[in-house]
């Protein structure tokens, strides 16, 4: 089955810039079966799902606007930086064994069969895993059954996108609403596998990295194609973390927000909880959505220059 041609952006060479150009480009097909262990196919679903959520150009002319732009920015993310298997970048092959692999199919298969059910892309087989693994994967054609309230959550995200909505912030509280049920299942997966021999401390990261989706979610946090290129691709480690010193050695930003993550991977329970409830009282407005970047960057590395935004915080903490 070919996939849909698009315009992606405005201007293309904001995309030819970025290393995702090669893959989007490559990624032409989806033929008799859909094979989430191959990286451009996973690369080709995002293709054809950010391609068909576009309608009457809700999400502008070019799609720029379109909130699935961040799972594939960040599956590229994982493939450049060796998350997905030793061998990903030589073979094209995702290890089933590998915690990101794992994590990223269900923000990939997951969604692919929500969107299925909401009639926005085909109905195609999907692979089993190559080799048996640590994670259950849809095998057989059957969704594991802690995965099959996600595909309910994505099935409802693709049919509210269908219905064209004025307003874009309801399309991203139901699309961070369906991630963050998707990452619930991966931090509960990784409470129970051992994980070895990935390190230690990229599996903290990993855990904190599901935490996280907690706060994106609360302020509805963009992932369209402007505000991940904006954003979204200097604050992520480049090589995985094996060490102290690789988090010390990142640049300043990404030091930053790598320490943030795993800073609430080992945050106790009862600690986070309230830290998360407290968060999401504060983004109950549209007022604080709209504020989110310097008001995440207040709670999370407090400091001389940000005493105002704090003092933000609190009064949207404490408004009726």
């Amino acid at each position: 089955m070919a996939l849909r041609r698009i315009r992606v952006v405005a201007h293309p060479e904001e995309l030819a810039d970025l290393d995702l150009y090669s893959v989007w480009t490559a990624a032409e097909e989806l033929d008799e079966a859909f094979d989430p262990f191959s990286f451009e196919q996973r690369m080709a679903a995002y293709r054809l799902m950010i391609g068909n959520t576009n309608p009457a150009d809700g999400f502008g002319a070019d799609n720029r606007h379109n909130p699935l732009w961040g799972l594939m920015f960040q599956h590229q993310w994982q493939f450049r930086t060796g998350r997905l298997g030793a061998d990903t970048r030589r073979t094209g092959r995702i290890d089933p064994d590998a915690p990101w692999g794992y994590g990223n199919y269900t923000l990939n298969v997951i969604p692919w069969l929500g969107a299925e059910a909401a009639g926005v892309v085909p109905a195609l087989p999907i692979a089993d895993p190559p080799t048996a693994s640590r994670f259950r994967y849809v095998t057989g054609g059957v969704v594991p059954e802690e995965l099959a309230p996600a595909v309910a959550d994505w099935r409802d995200y693709f049919t509210l996108v269908g219905g064209n909505p004025a307003d874009a912030e309801p399309t991203r509280l139901a699309l961070w609403r369906a991630h963050k049920t998707c990452l619930d299942v991966v931090a509960g997966v990784l409470v129970d596998v051992d994980t070895a021999p990935w390190p230690d401390l990229e599996i903290t990261f990993l855990r904190g990295w599901c935490r996280m989706v907690d706060y994106l979610w609360a302020a509805a946090w963009p992932t369209d194609f402007a505000s991940m290129t904006e954003h979204g691709l200097d604050v992520l480690p480049e090589s995985l973390l094996t060490t102290p010193e690789d988090v010390r050695a990142l640049p300043a930003k990404a030091r930053r927000n790598v320490a943030n993550v795993l800073r609430l991977a080992t945050t106790p329970r009862w600690r986070y909880n309230l830290n998360l409830a407290l968060w999401r009282r504060i983004m109950r407005t549209r007022e604080a959505r709209d504020d989110v970047l310097p008001l995440l960057d207040a709670v999370f590395d407090p400091r001389p220059d940000n005493a105002d935004r704090r003092r933000k915080l609190l009064g949207h903490l404490l408004r009726p």
